[in-house]
């Protein structure tokens, strides 16, 4: 330990100061207490031989950067400012067990509970911090290979197809413990071939594959073949330059070994009993990583879960073949049934179980012995039923029943296992029938979460109202997750939070619920929401305890409520979306049995996320909508201020025509002419203000029709005649095919006008050629069509041109707003009819306009007397 030990401890007091040295020295824990600069006062043995004297000698705030270390869960390097020790000192904030991976003085990765708290003085001056550090490397080491062991385990449980599992078992290896790994599995030619190779660094992954021809040699004396033969497993902590030597094959390989650089290694045989049928092959290549004798057992018992999971596949497929080739072994299947990791079982035409292995009964809690003898009925009750029926019914039809869903209720949560029945024969007789039964609880878990965020997705986006999105979530949270939710929200502003929703199916609970709503935690208020809505980080309480339920209180009223509603365990989450929280959601159950866990607060988290961004969405909507709407209002106010210096303008030039009418000359022809191109620009203005005032008005819902019958074909007839000059200029024919009267229930001056612009188009994009207007029945809806012969509309353009602005490329392309068909269109719909384009029916070049408007009824009127 350093000799200083710090001036904070006074200069009278030698006892004290012996006694802190003598007790830091005997801490089993890193300790290092530092000046308000970061600088080292003293330092136990146990921080030395963590980071090493110099580096904590030289030590300051300014070279906290210095100190290589990383975060557990990012991987992302821990800058200067964010060690505890540094962020003690300058907020004066204490750190309790903030897990880091540093790197330390022998260059060895170390995983570290750090914690740090301030030091002052009577007087409440800050005299500088003290660091404690716990070496967890081991602990977190141990956990990284149970977890191994664990996943390993499920992923040999999961499939009967072992040669798959193995190598999802190798890959998972390289994942969390070696940097390469090998399998060896036992041909039926008597020697091993390889099964698979994999690398943590993919870059070496193409070395590795090069290894493939070279599995370990049967009777070569390699130390590979010793431990196949021996069925020992053999830690190899360093390898050396001999022991690559005597493991290659021939030159090439020992190349491909030596540039793979292993630096150690477990050798793990598969077998079972006597059964030999592989080698599994870890190895490290980090010069920091050499395996232990703790591995080695982890290990071991890895190789052996997955060897018993090896040999019931090969059992269980032989066992099958057997009974399908009528040569069924009483030894083979007692094997089988003992060592499978699925449960198995067999019952006689009584349907009285005949064998069943231990996985059946511990599903059942009923020891194999109590099974034998007695039917599914007489074992469980009438628990037993059904699966009796299906016993019987797979006799009387000696067809299999495969993967049958059965569940099963033992302890707080049902389980969920797939069943399969299958007749067992020899010859042409039927012994009885046999079952295989899988667990598979946490699939359909799976399964269900994804059901669930799926059916909340729908849910979620039913309404741009976020009120309604935020009542939604809260339903689906009390259908699926929880006794009773709250839903708390910032306001806009982002600064106070309200309470905008409660739920909960008991109707007691929603009254109290209701009392609750005012008690959303106020700015400045230590609660644990509020650090939730602070930190944007999702809080678990599995036991509601007291110090718990202080942490929820208000005040007194609110802790008054809070002890009716009697929470037992609460998930509390923000509402997060695009970088900003919006709220938050809390859930309780108050059920004696029911606790949440990490995967109720992972999927309260998934809903939270998709509902933060539905109510973000309904927000950036309404603000959209008010957007549009004050667009559309200047619109509508513009266009209407237009409309009166427009005429006054057109007045003013048509009195000058007539003026300059009355005088020929030259010089008045002159005038004239340009006179008539300016009345033509002013009338060109006042069609695009008319369509810009009608657009305003469509947009802000202020188009009212005044609807009547009207004559079709007289409309049609009498439109053509008034556009007989427009259409002779344009070198256009129209062509009326209207023999019979149509009335429609419609507002005579705006069906005018539709067709009006159907023409107007017609002579625009195809002048020289006639256009064909046609007036129909069609059940309940009149029908107007006009037909042109010019150069068509593409199929992918003729949705398109009914969009708003939406114009024509070429030489038309800046000739209107691109407005005049989607106001027709909008007209159309209006009446309850609709416009659209499709090509000619009879074929031929052009496009063809059809316009449906609802039919005009006769009112019913009195009858004759």
């Amino acid at each position: 330990m350093s000799e200083q030990t710090g001036t904070f401890l006074g200069e009278t007091t030698p006892v004290r100061h012996e006694w802190l040295r003598t007790v830091l020295h005997l801490l089993p824990v890193a300790v290092i207490i530092v000046d308000t600069g970061g600088r080292l006062l003293a330092a136990n043995a146990a921080a030395e031989a963590l980071w090493g004297s110099l580096a904590l000698e030289q030590m300051g705030l300014e070279r906290y950067h210095l100190f290589e270390a990383y975060w557990p869960r990012s991987g992302r390097r821990l800058h200067g400012e964010e060690w505890a020790t540094a962020r003690t000192l300058r907020r004066g904030q204490t750190i309790s067990n903030e897990e880091v991976d540093i790197v330390g003085r022998d260059g060895a990765r170390r995983t570290i509970l750090n914690s740090s708290a301030p030091l002052y003085t009577a007087e409440g001056d800050l005299l500088g911090a003290v660091n404690v550090s716990v070496d967890i490397t081991e602990r977190k080491a141990n956990e990284r290979a149970e977890s191994f062991v664990s996943e390993a385990s499920r992923l040999l449980a999961e499939s009967l197809d072992w040669e798959t599992t193995l190598k999802a078992v190798a890959r998972l290896a390289t994942r969390e413990w070696a940097d390469y790994c090998m399998v060896d599995v036992l041909d039926t030619d008597g020697a091993l071939h390889r099964l698979a190779v994999t690398a943590k660094n993919p870059e070496k992954q193409a070395l590795l594959d090069q290894t493939m021809p070279f599995p370990p040699l049967l009777g070569a004396g390699t130390p590979l073949s010793r431990v196949f033969a021996q069925g020992r497993p053999v830690l190899v902590s360093d390898i050396s330059g001999g022991w690559l030597d005597s493991v290659s094959r021939t030159p090439r390989h020992r190349r491909l070994l030596e540039e793979l650089a292993p630096r150690s290694s477990m050798l793990l045989p598969l077998a079972v009993g006597t059964r030999r049928f592989g080698i599994i092959n870890l190895v490290s290549a980090s010069p920091a990583r050499r395996y232990t004798r703790r591995d080695l057992a982890y290990a071991t018992e890895f190789a052996r879960r997955a060897a018993l999971a090896v040999e019931s596949a090969r059992l269980y497929r032989e066992a099958r073949k057997a009974l399908h080739e009528r040569d069924a072994s009483l030894a083979l299947l007692e094997g089988f049934f003992s060592a499978s990791p699925v449960g198995i079982g067999f019952v006689d035409r009584n349907l009285r179980y005949m064998r069943v292995n231990n996985v059946i009964a511990e599903n059942n809690g009923i020891p194999v012995e109590a099974h034998l003898g007695r039917t599914p009925r007489e074992l469980m009750g009438e628990a037993g039923a059904p699966i009796e029926d299906l016993l019987r019914r797979v006799l009387e039809t000696e067809e299999p029943v495969v993967d049958d869903p059965v569940e099963y209720i033992m302890g707080p949560e049902p389980r969920i296992f797939l069943a399969t029945y299958f007749p067992v024969r020899t010859g042409t007789e039927v012994l009885g029938v046999g079952g295989v039964v899988r667990e598979v609880t946490e699939q359909r878990r799976m399964a269900d979460h994804l059901r669930f965020l799926a059916d909340a997705t729908t849910r979620l986006a039913t309404s741009l109202d976020w009120r309604t999105t935020v009542r939604n979530m809260a339903e689906l949270v009390v259908e699926q997750l929880a006794d009773y939710c709250l839903v708390d929200m910032l306001s806009e502003e982002g600064g106070h939070l309200e309470r905008v929703e409660c739920q909960s199916q008991d109707a007691v609970l929603q009254a109290l619920l209701e009392k609750a709503m005012p008690f959303a935690p106020p700015h400045g208020s230590h609660t644990l929401l509020r650090r939730v809505l602070e930190t944007g980080r999702s809080e678990l309480v599995a036991e509601v305890d007291a110090a718990a339920m202080e942490s929820f209180v208000i005040n007194e009223e609110h802790r008054g409520l809070l002890e009716q509603l009697n929470p037992r365990s609460v998930m509390v989450v923000p509402l997060m979306a695009r970088g900003r929280t919006l709220g938050l959601i809390s859930a309780a159950s108050c059920s004696p049995t029911r606790r949440f866990n990490a995967r109720d607060l992972s999927a309260l988290e998934d809903l939270a996320w998709r509902a933060a961004l539905a109510v973000d969405n309904a927000r950036l909507y309404r603000q959209a909508e008010h957007a549009v709407a004050a667009r559309d209002e200047f619109v509508a106010v513009a266009t209407h201020e237009l409309r009166t210096p427009l005429s006054a303008l057109h007045l003013q030039l048509s009195s000058l025509q007539r003026t300059l009418d009355k005088q020929p000359s030259e010089e008045a022809e002159r005038l004239g002419q340009g006179l008539a191109g300016a009345l033509r620009q002013a009338d060109r203005l006042t069609r695009l203000v008319a369509h810009l005032f009608d657009v305003a008005r469509l947009g802000t819902g202020q188009m009212a029709l005044e609807l009547g019958a009207v004559e079709l074909s007289a409309l049609v007839h009498a439109l053509v005649a008034r556009m007989e000059e427009a259409l002779a200029t344009a070198g256009c024919v129209a062509v009326v095919h209207a023999d019979a009267p149509v009335v429609a229930m419609a507002d005579r001056p705006r069906v005018e006008q539709v067709l009006m612009n159907l023409l107007t188009n017609a002579m625009k994009y195809a002048p020289g050629l006639p256009v064909e207007l046609y007036v129909e029945r069609d059940g309940e809806r009149a029908v107007v069509a006009v037909r042109d012969w010019g150069p068509g509309i593409p199929p992918d353009a003729r949705e398109h041109i009914f969009e708003r602005f939406a114009r024509a490329t070429g030489q038309h392309a800046r000739a209107s707003l691109g407005l005049g068909l989607y106001i027709s269109r909008q007209l159309a719909r209006a009446h309850g009819g609709d416009l659209y384009v499709e090509p000619p029916p009879e074929g031929g070049p052009g496009s063809r306009f059809v316009l449906h408007l609802p039919r005009w009824k006769k009112p019913p009127g009195p009858s004759p007397h």
